[in-house]
């Protein structure tokens, strides 16, 4: 059994595939604090044993990170508990794209996995946004070549930024808005982060219809908040929830012995 290890900014992720590749399991635990090699060893087993799984079931472990700082202890973490190589993603690994941009030490780990599986799954050209703590827009064209990425501030950036940079605002949780004109301060900052992230979303995706000069555009949304933004959108997105685990699956297919 493969265990596929996702590190956010706000939450790390798990799936447990089995060796036809189907999903069996994930789950999530927060990112923060950060924690040692061992509190991550009793927490990764603790969820194993909560799903009903032994450690001694998994075989392989693949890992992809966007916090350096937590690499370091959950790869060892994982090395601890399986005994097994982690293969990570990162500068050498084998994943079949054809990458244009300047840097690809640059290209996250996450948006490199998105983009695997989303060309096993979609016909290009393709466009994956990416709702967690940034929005991020990851854009294939016609023939499968990774142009480059769009990043912007996330749902709960932006409401903290609006908290924080103006006095006379409050702190405000992320509420879905009845309506699109807000009748206090509230609800006007829900209504502002939400249809503004939408209308964001809808736009570019407009947009890039026009650089790619297509109307055939496959819209995919992922990350911990789509379910949230999605419902605002106008846009037709296909909802992939588990589409970092997934690349992180075909990746590992990719690179094995």
């Amino acid at each position: 059994m493969l265990l596929a290890v996702d590190i956010g900014n706000s939450s790390i992720g798990f799936g447990l595939f089995d060796g036809d590749g189907t999903l069996r399991k994930t789950c999530k635990i927060s990112a923060l604090p950060p924690r040692t090699a061992d509190e991550y060893a009793v927490l990764v087993r603790g969820l194993l044993q909560l799903h009903g799984v032994s450690p001694q079931e998994v075989t392989d472990c693949i890992l992809s990170s966007v916090v350096s700082t937590l690499t370091r202890s959950l790869r060892s973490a994982l090395q601890l508990l399986f005994g097994v190589r982690v293969l990570e993603v990162g500068p050498g690994i084998k994943t079949g794209l054809n990458i244009r941009i300047e840097s690809q030490a640059e290209l996250g780990a996450d948006l490199v996995a998105n983009a695997v599986a989303s060309l096993a799954q979609f016909a290009p050209p393709v466009v994956i946004v990416d709702i967690g703590t940034a929005t991020t827009f990851t854009v294939l064209n016609k023939d499968g070549v990774l142009e480059g990425a769009v990043i912007a501030p996330g749902l709960r950036m932006s409401m903290d930024a609006l908290s924080e940079g103006a006095s006379e605002l409050p702190d405000a949780s992320l509420v879905p808005p009845r309506r699109l004109i807000g009748k206090n301060s509230r609800e006007s900052m829900n209504i502002g982060v939400l249809y503004g992230q939408a209308i964001l979303i809808d736009g570019f995706l407009d947009r890039f219809r026009g650089v790619l000069q297509t109307e055939n555009l496959c819209a995919i949304a992922t990350g911990g908040l789509a379910e949230t933004v999605l419902p605002f959108c106008k846009q037709k997105l296909v909802h992939c929830p588990d589409l970092t685990l997934q690349g992180l699956y075909h990746l590992w297919k990719k690179n094995r012995p």
